[in-house]
């Protein structure tokens, strides 16, 4: 893993040098030994995995014999790999106001009329009426801002797992994760590095400033919101009263062959549930449209052929005999590159792109 974010500081007792870790509360003095407290120091939690190795292997087994049931026989699954990786839950308070001036509306009804045909037997006419709305003026006013927000930071890059990025641009709830932006996950537990654990913990990359600023920049975006539709506006806001958490939450990964490939699966060790993960597919859906394509075919040939030896496709007009025969070949030929490029399709969804993915 990564190299882990310092901070330097100094020693109260003897002025030599501390290197803190980031999130650590505690240290000791490498110079006089003195035992240190950082109050201000962000706290450390981790969420326990609530699966073991078994149960992770057996979900991984359910779900191959529910994708493919004939190919599970063949597929080798690998030790999964406890991980728990880092998130940033951040909370603050963003206070200020917006000056700007509001326009003001009014609305009216407009008649519209609709004539049909003339009144009497079968006759109508209808009347309708249309809304606008027009500007009559504008008003100065004020607005404070006053909120409370939360903002969860991806603490690591997890994408080569398949897993958005958490950050100031993007706070969308992972689907499957407990990791949620306006509340920290149940079950918590206080991290303490004296105990161990099974699993790698992985370290951030991604520092407590740089949460900080991220999580300045989205609630300051926030909080912009309250000046919605005021022209010639001015905003002054102060994001303050931070508060962090740094958060281990639990990841199985593990990876099987099947079939010649190499999947990899990622388990939330929080629900037991698979979050992302790629799984061979067991191929039905490609033989029953393959089957159909044969089908349409079976019926289409000898109703064609008995049109071109019956000599219904000829026919005599005022121009003289016709023959619908070339059009015949035209439209056969048409199917034909159709269910051409059809198969060519499902030929190409054999491979990866046929794969049973989980997003």
């Amino acid at each position: 893993m990564s190299g882990r974010v310092t901070v330097t500081l100094k020693c109260p007792s003897c002025a030599g040098p501390l290197k803190i870790r980031d999130g650590d509360r505690h240290t000791v003095c490498p110079s006089c030994s003195a035992s240190l407290v950082l109050c201000s120091a962000v706290q450390k939690y981790v969420l326990p995995s609530s699966v073991s190795t078994v149960e992770v292997l057996r979900t991984v087994r359910r779900k191959l014999e529910e994708v493919d049931p004939k190919g599970v026989a063949g597929a080798r699954v690998g030790r999964p790999s406890l991980y728990y990786v880092p998130f940033w839950h951040c909370s603050a308070q963003v206070n200020g106001y917006v000056l700007g001036v509001e326009p003001r509306y009014q609305e009216r009804e407009i008649p519209m009329f609709v004539e049909g045909a003339e009144r009497g037997a079968g006759g109508y006419s209808m009347t309708v009426t249309k809304k606008i709305r027009t500007r009559s003026g504008a008003v100065a006013v004020e607005r404070e801002i006053q909120l409370d927000g939360s903002v969860n930071i991806s603490g690591a890059d997890l994408e080569p797992m398949g897993i958005p990025t958490l950050s100031s641009e993007s706070q969308m709830s992972i689907q499957g994760l407990s990791i949620q932006r306006n509340q920290l996950p149940e079950g918590l537990e206080i991290l303490d590095e004296d105990v161990r654990r099974e699993g790698v913990f992985v370290d951030p990359v991604v520092s407590m400033t740089d949460a900080r600023e991220q999580t300045a920049r989205y609630l300051d975006r926030l909080g912009g919101g309250t000046g919605h539709g005021l022209e010639e506006k001015w905003e002054f806001s102060v994001v303050s009263g931070y508060r962090f958490a740094l958060v281990y939450y639990p990841l199985w990964v593990t990876g099987f062959r099947s079939g010649g490939r190499s999947y990899q699966v990622v388990v939330d060790g929080s629900t037991g549930g698979i979050l992302r993960g790629r799984f061979p597919s067991s191929g039905s859906d490609r033989r029953i449209l393959t089957a159909a394509a044969g089908l349409l075919w079976a019926a289409i040939l000898p109703f064609s052929l008995d049109l071109v030896f019956s000599g219904r496709l000829s026919y005599s007009g005022s121009g003289g005999n016709a023959n619908c025969l070339p059009v015949l070949v035209l439209l056969l030929g048409g199917l034909a590159y159709g269910t051409w490029r059809f198969l060519q399709m499902l030929k190409g969804m054999s491979g990866r792109a046929g794969d049973h993915v989980i997003y």
